[in-house]
């Protein structure tokens, strides 16, 4: 069983990074690059899986699930046209597509443990 403390280093850890991405959408938006509305939109969805990961991270499993869907939706065709060898590496849609699965793992890792602590108490 993993430490509580590493549980909320991670989650807090990953709070860090969507709150880093949120700032770079609100950049790329004011700089009219891309689809500022698309930028603009995540600027609040991803400050709100944020919060949610340090304050109610039993309540963020659900929407990093859906955000994950997403995000491996669009990042993803970026990154297999990459694997395609039609573009070249896109280094952020990568690093999306590892992030996303990676910390809906941990957050029902967490759950399960936590439920199997309950259960034992």
């Amino acid at each position: 069983m993993v430490s509580p403390n590493t549980y909320r280093a991670i989650r807090v850890g990953a709070a860090v990074l969507l709150v880093v991405a949120a700032a770079r959408h609100a950049t790329l938006a004011v700089a009219e690059e891309g689809s500022v509305t698309r930028h603009w939109i995540f600027v609040p969805i991803n400050v709100g899986l944020a919060a949610l990961l340090v304050l109610r991270p039993r309540w963020a499993f659900w929407p990093a699930i859906a955000l994950s869907i997403q995000q491996m939706w669009s990042h993803g065709l970026e990154l297999s046209r990459s694997f395609l060898g039609t573009a070249p590496l896109d280094w952020v849609s990568l690093a999306v597509c590892l992030f996303f699965p990676t910390l809906v793992t941990i957050l029902f890792i967490e759950r399960q443990e936590d439920g199997e602590a309950s259960a034992e108490a």
